[in-house]
């Protein structure tokens, strides 16, 4: 059976013999498992929403302790605070992993914002286990 190209990216061949990262390569026959994990991070967005949200909470009641009126403040804070607590929930950064073991123990992993990429790259080395037999 020849040799066929399965995927191919900068950086990354795969192949129904051989899977190549870079200048690492592993033979698809030795490849024991691979998986895209999902890991909710902090929006960077909502948590400076938040720290403003908490200095301008801050500095409004350091007004009030010298006796100025700072309820337009305070409710600003709140709003800041409430938006980023808002937006992390419903919009989080994503970060994927991909993570292939080999039969030797050797694990790569590869981290990225693009989820759809590592899902195709999984999918390329399953239709590679597929192809090899």
């Amino acid at each position: 059976m020849s040799e066929q190209m399965i995927m191919k990216s900068p950086g990354v061949e795969i192949t129904t013999k051989i899977a190549k990262f870079g200048s690492i390569s592993y033979q698809v026959a030795n490849i024991g498992s691979v998986s895209v994990y999902t890991a909710r991070k902090i929006n960077p967005i909502a948590a400076v929403l938040v720290i403003v949200g908490i200095a301008a909470g801050l500095y409004a009641n350091n007004l009030k302790g010298q006796g100025q009126d700072a309820s337009l403040l305070f409710w600003i804070a709140a709003a800041l605070v409430f938006g980023g607590i808002l937006l992390q929930m419903f919009w989080p950064k994503k970060e994927f992993t991909f993570v292939l073991k080999t039969s030797s123990n050797d694990v790569h992993k590869i981290v990225s914002e693009n989820g759809g990429y590592l899902e195709s790259l999984q999918g390329a080395i399953e239709t590679a286990f597929v192809e090899r037999t």
